[in-house]
């Protein structure tokens, strides 16, 4: 962990001013900033920085934070790779609390490998202005010096050893051949990996070069050439263009996502700068993160072969444990003899925006795959859909969207939602259920509840902790509603594992803070210390331990919760995960509270930044669950 005193101290030396001006175009707006924001798409300026405060507002979004929050956002960076970021501009090194140094050869050997990379990127940008051959290769293909100077491109000359003129112990530098960027022959002597070929240098979020893509000027193979995978550049993860597309891909909404280096250029040629592309390989799930912690929105654009058709069903199933009702993935498919890069030189940017703007979602996808390669209207034909279905819909997490989804594939292939579900082995946690073991201890005898018909004194959820505010609601044991209380969730979890109830001892050092708590912290707070005392109750010993009603009512909703969870659920990452997020909440509605009273000076800003450390904490380990 990072000592606060070290994020104080940077935070001291740190301009916000200059911080957020590296991205955002700012005019001045009386004593503050003001600018297009970075996170969401608008016209007229909401976005606000304050220099006298050190923070960023926007009136748009909500968005708020201070220089390190800004930058995590921004570049979609950890907390500690944020300080890391500003620290590094600073020319000061992070100091790391014991247990979480990174060993000094670990750092030493990636600095080591970043700069040989940077000093090969230099030397093939150099080489391309004096190769007329690579000049006019990118002039016929419509690429303009301006672009390729956007994306760094070089050119690398088809000899041997020519990166011998720019790096030290050429023939005995073995960190070369661990960047990637040579290789030793039969006779055991170096030579560069990368000859005759265009160069695409690969930036990570900070902007450093950490690999190549190379593609040759005719009809060699292989066309294109990778960087390995290496201690600083791994192709699973990392996605070329991202670092240049991140402006273009907030004011424009969405992310399009190609195969190639060359239809990113060329796409960015044409005026579509938030394109990027995967490196040589499908997309992972773990592009689709780093992509979707940019935008709520993914527009894949693969090539219209079977080969690009492939490529489009490997990035359906890689979005499928990330989509949800925010966040969705859109594809475009193009003629069978067009990529992106021929597309848009053929059609024009017109041409293209219309393909964008007919882009098919990812159930239509889905619906079109399913369609094309089962007889649907034959028993045979639907039964075997479902059972292709099975192991792609278990990924998706249980949100409105995958709910929706289920309802149309149950349309398609004939079956009502409670039968797909059942058939795809998803838990049904409509009415209740016998899911507690009468053989384990401290569980329940399950069942439903008799005599429970009525009006329920409930609340409505608020702000801060999802809790109720007064309003009564049905409560006849039936469907549980669409939403639930965070905090609601997490209870009926520490029922299920009372012997994890220590887990939620942070989330109530921040409870005690409250001055004033909501009736459902209360209510939870109060829930924890009668399952602390005696883990072995029951349902109906635990029923009767309030003596009142608004405790009774609300156990009374957790308990029915508690009911429909699955034997097979991991309670102790359920816990955990329930306590972060109950915890990021309560972290951003006090962040909330101190932006408005925009603290200066003294114990409240001192709070202040310990509360945005721990809250992007906290979203980074929830982030890390998924």
């Amino acid at each position: 962990m990072i000592p606060q005193s070290f994020i104080d101290d940077l935070l001291y030396r740190l301009d916000i001013a200059d911080v957020v001006g590296r991205y955002v175009q700012l005019k001045a707006a009386g004593a503050n900033l003001q600018g297009l924001c970075p996170f969401h798409n608008e016209k007229s300026p909401s976005f606000t920085v304050s220099p006298s405060k050190q923070f960023y507002h926007c009136f748009g979004c909500g968005a708020h934070g201070n220089a390190v929050g800004f930058v995590m956002e921004h570049l979609g960076l950890t907390f500690p790779e944020a300080v890391e970021n500003l620290a590094g501009n600073l020319g000061i090194d992070v100091p790391y609390e014991k247990g979480m140094d990174v060993p000094a050869e670990v750092r030493s050997e990636r600095e080591e490998l970043v700069e040989l990379l940077t000093r090969a990127a230099n030397y093939y940008k150099a080489q391309l202005k004096k190769s007329p051959v690579a000049i006019d290769y990118l002039k016929n293909r419509g690429l303009t010096g301006q672009v390729a100077a956007r994306y760094g491109m070089g050119y690398a000359p088809d000899t041997y050893q020519n990166l011998e003129a720019v790096v030290e112990n050429y023939a005995s530098n073995t960190q070369l051949d661990l960047a990637g960027l040579t290789k030793i022959s039969d006779s055991n002597r170096r030579y560069d990996a990368f000859r005759g070929r265009i160069m695409f240098p690969i930036r990570n979020a900070k902007g450093q070069v950490i690999g190549f893509g190379g593609r040759v000027l005719g009809d060699e193979k292989p066309k294109y050439l990778n960087s390995p995978e290496t201690p600083v550049f791994s192709k699973g993860h990392e996605v070329y263009g991202l670092f240049e597309a991140r402006q273009a891909i907030h004011k424009m909404g969405y992310a399009l996502v190609t195969e190639g280096y060359m239809d990113v250029v060329a796409l960015a040629q044409w005026g579509f700068e938030n394109a990027v592309a995967t490196l040589g390989t499908a997309v992972t799930p773990d592009h689709v993160l780093k992509l979707f912690k940019q935008t709520d929105r993914l527009v894949f654009a693969f090539d219209g072969d079977g080969a690009g058709q492939k490529a489009a069903w490997r990035a359906l199933q890689a979005c499928l444990p990330h989509v949800s009702e925010n966040k969705r993935a859109d594809f475009i498919f193009l003629p069978a003899e067009h990529d992106p890069d021929s597309f848009i030189r053929t059609e024009g940017p017109d041409g293209f925006e219309a393909m964008v703007a007919q882009a098919a979602s990812l159930s239509e996808f889905l619906a079109r795959y399913l369609e094309r390669n089962y007889p649907l209207q034959q028993i045979e034909g639907s039964a075997a859909a479902i059972s292709f279905l099975k192991p792609l819909i278990v990924q998706m997490q249980p949100t409105v969207y995958r709910s929706s989804l289920l309802r149309a594939l149950a349309n398609l292939l004939g079956a009502t939602p409670m039968e797909l579900s059942r058939h795809l082995g998803l838990k049904s946690r409509e009415g209740g259920g016998d899911y507690f073991s009468p053989k384990n201890k401290g569980q329940f005898q399950g069942g439903q509840q008799n005599g429970q018909q009525g009006k329920f004194s409930g609340k409505k959820f608020s702000k801060r902790f999802g809790k109720f505010d007064d309003e009564p609601l049905q409560n006849n044991w039936g469907p549980r509603p669409t939403a639930k209380s965070p905090l609601l969730s997490l209870a009926a979890r520490v029922i299920r594992a009372p012997q994890l109830v220590e887990l939620c001892n942070s989330l109530l050092e921040l409870y005690e803070r409250e001055q004033d708590p909501a009736a459902e912290v209360h209510s939870f707070v109060h829930l924890l210390e009668k399952v602390r005392n005696d883990p072995n109750l029951l349902e109906a010993r635990l029923q009767h331990a309030f003596n009142d009603e608004v405790h009774q009512n609300w156990v009374n909703s957790v308990l029915k919760e508690a009911r429909s969870l699955d034997d097979s659920l991991d309670f102790e990452t359920e816990l955990r995960s329930g306590v972060y997020q109950c915890s990021e909440l309560w972290f951003k509605a006090e962040l909330e509270r101190l932006t408005a009273e925009m603290p200066t000076q003294g114990e409240q800003l001192r709070w202040y930044h310990e509360c945005m450390q721990r809250f992007q904490e906290l979203k980074q380990k929830r982030v890390n669950q998924l």
